[in-house]
């Protein structure tokens, strides 16, 4: 009897540890991306690009939608670098400069903040395919809001940042 009762008590230990180990659900990365750690927290968004030829400039853009009417956007934007093989490249920010767009309805602006001469821009391109069409990079970037919205010193980091997008 002590046998069964044992037999029992070890079959359910083991049934009940098998199942707490079930695996963490992860949030699929999208094919075509904008991701970093967001004032230290993780952010990973969609991504798309567009390459300016007559200005010889791209632009990375990541979208953040809650679902409502509200939508958030990062903006990169880079003179195409020439060298060969690809520098980091920093632009100060009054020639394109990084920005961070808060939209209601689409079209409505309500919070902004832009990279200024005391936060620039990081920006190290890692992979150009101009055959796909696809531009991989890494950046960091410290934003400051925009005084139109508040006269505060408030902030926005991105670190450890990096983009995998199709531009057009």
């Amino acid at each position: 009897m002590k046998r069964i009762l044992y037999g029992a008590v070890a079959s359910l230990i083991l049934l009940s540890g098998v199942g707490a180990c079930t695996a963490e659900s992860v949030e699929p990365q999208p094919e075509f991306y904008v991701k970093a750690t967001k004032d230290g927290n993780p952010w990973v968004v969609p991504g798309s690009g567009i390459y300016a030829k007559s200005q010889n400039e791209f632009f990375v853009f990541g979208e953040q939608r809650d679902g409502t009417v509200t939508q958030a956007s990062l903006r990169l934007g880079f003179a195409v670098p020439t060298e060969q093989p690809l520098p980091t490249v920093t632009k100060a920010p009054t020639l394109l400069p990084t920005t961070w767009t808060v939209l209601v309805g689409g079209d409505v602006i309500v919070d902004g903040y832009t990279a200024d001469s005391l936060s620039e821009t990081q920006l190290l391109i890692t992979r150009l395919d101009t055959v796909q069409k696809v531009i991989e990079g890494t950046f960091d970037a410290t934003l400051r809001r925009d005084e139109r919205w508040s006269k505060q010193e408030e902030t926005i980091r991105f670190e450890q940042g990096s983009f995998r997008v199709r531009y057009q």
